[in-house]
């Protein structure tokens, strides 16, 4: 039986990983489908930043990977993690002129390596990573395979949109205030954030954002999702039916960002869902977890600030060398003292106590994905120097993400129907810290009983 292209899109990573076990597709074969699938595609959707065939081509006719993913083409972030062989330029200018490759893989992209994926690209991302689009000035524009016209979201756009066309099953992704999750719920695909300390992040990782920053990947399965948990942990957990929870619901913004009703309403029915299932659904004020979000955006904007400005400060750019709120990031992070600095510290503490209580009543918070889907293209701008109204979006979309980086809690992204317009929801649900698997077992039930299209028409 011939493997076909068509075959290759339908697959998850577990199915052509088996595939090229079984000897019915060689992975040179699945290289070259994703290749050409990506230039293919790249003028429509934008999702790559730059390739690297010669080096996919050289892993593969080094050894052979005995890991579970044998032959299976994969894409890795242009922000955070390096890339042996690739440089990380990050959606900027300043770095896209002549940034050297990087010399070794960051420790997740070595494991992942090891476990038989077969990188050949780098995806789109905002500049820094500081915009719910993944839209660089330096290009390219990354646009949502779902609705052309609309983001893929941000800072993981490039990897969603990768995995939501069918061009690779995974894609290695980075979450500092949701930028796995908003891109994931964007999209349609399965975005999982773990908790802090989970996954490892040495020993280059680039994307400065103290302890709120964590790495992993988007998919289009869930049981790649645990797949690669289980090989980059080093975990073999039970996924059998997950028992009896304790569901608080939240269905408003805690900082009062205004609910679009259609996410609403696929965070209530998952709801329903679970009740019916025999978990006990409660819910919770948004006031509640107030104090814990403006925490988590405090935090943000000052690492976000701070990163930028030392970025500034070691490539010493010329002035149209970064997107104009870049510029006014790193100059509000220039002014920040040890005290500033200090601040941003103990909000990050106080918010990992505030929902270590929170977790005590509950086992997982149910939340929308996003308060709103994302704009059309060229809606999210990032050529005013309005750094407080920049950061503001961050909450207007996406209102229940950051506080997850904040307090170390793991979330995850489910797909959950769609808008009027066929255009992806989502739900999100976050756990105590260590609980990845719990929500990777509720994601199961979920693609069980409402299963997602997981590659755009």
């Amino acid at each position: 039986m011939r493997f076909d292209e068509n075959e290759y899109v339908e697959s998850d990573a577990t199915a052509l990983a088996s595939a090229v076990v079984q000897a019915r597709v060689d992975p040179a074969v699945l290289l070259t489908m994703a290749i050409d699938r990506a230039h293919r595609l790249q003028p429509s959707f934008g999702a790559f930043s730059q390739f690297g065939e010669d080096l996919a081509w050289t892993q593969l006719q080094g050894p052979a990977s005995t890991g579970p993913f044998a032959g299976v083409p994969f894409a890795v972030k242009d922000l955070g993690a390096p890339m042996a062989g690739l440089p990380t330029r990050a959606g900027s200018r300043s770095l896209a002129r002549g940034v050297p490759p990087d010399a070794r893989d960051g420790a997740l992209i070595a494991r992942l390596r090891e476990g038989g994926f077969v990188p050949f690209g780098k995806t789109t991302v905002p500049e820094f990573g500081l915009n719910l689009s993944s839209e660089p000035m330096v290009g390219p524009v990354c646009r949502n395979p779902w609705a052309p016209a609309f983001g893929a979201g941000g800072s993981s756009g490039g990897a969603a949109a990768a995995v939501a066309a069918g061009i690779v099953p995974v894609a290695h992704a980075t979450d500092a205030g949701g930028s796995i999750r908003i891109p994931a719920a964007a999209c349609g695909v399965l975005g999982l954030k773990p908790g802090r300390g989970a996954v490892p992040r040495g020993p280059d990782y680039g994307n400065v954002f103290g302890d709120m920053a964590a790495e992993f990947v988007v998919t289009r399965s869930v049981r790649d999702s645990i797949a690669v948990w289980q090989w980059v942990t080093r975990e073999a957990p039970s996924f059998e039916r997950v028992a009896p929870l304790r569901i608080g619901l939240l269905l408003e913004a805690p900082l009062g960002s205004r609910m679009e009703a259609a996410w609403v309403d696929a965070a209530s029915t998952a709801a329903a869902a679970l009740r019916a299932a025999g978990h006990t659904v409660t819910p919770i004020d948004g006031q509640r977890l107030k104090p814990a979000c403006t925490d988590a955006a405090l935090a943000f904007m000052t690492y976000a600030c701070r990163s930028s400005a030392s970025a500034v400060e070691s490539l010493n750019p010329a002035a149209d060398d970064l997107e104009p709120i870049t510029w006014a990031a790193a100059r509000r992070g220039m002014t920040f003292t040890a005290t500033n600095y200090m601040a941003a510290e103990i909000a990050v503490a106080r918010s990992t106590d505030l929902m270590a209580d929170f977790f005590g009543e509950v086992d997982v918070l149910l939340t929308p994905a996003l308060a709103c889907s994302l704009p059309e293209i060229g809606v999210l701008r990032t050529d005013g120097d309005d750094l407080d109204q920049h950061l503001a979006r961050f909450d207007r979309y996406a209102p229940f993400a950051a506080v997850a980086n904040a307090s170390g809690c793991p979330a995850i992204s489910v797909p959950h129907g769609s808008d009027a317009a066929g255009r992806p929801l989502a739900i999100q649900m976050m756990g105590r810290v260590g609980s990845e698997t719990r929500l990777l077992g509720l994601a199961a039930w979920f693609e069980a009983h409402f299963p997602w299209r997981p590659v755009a028409p």
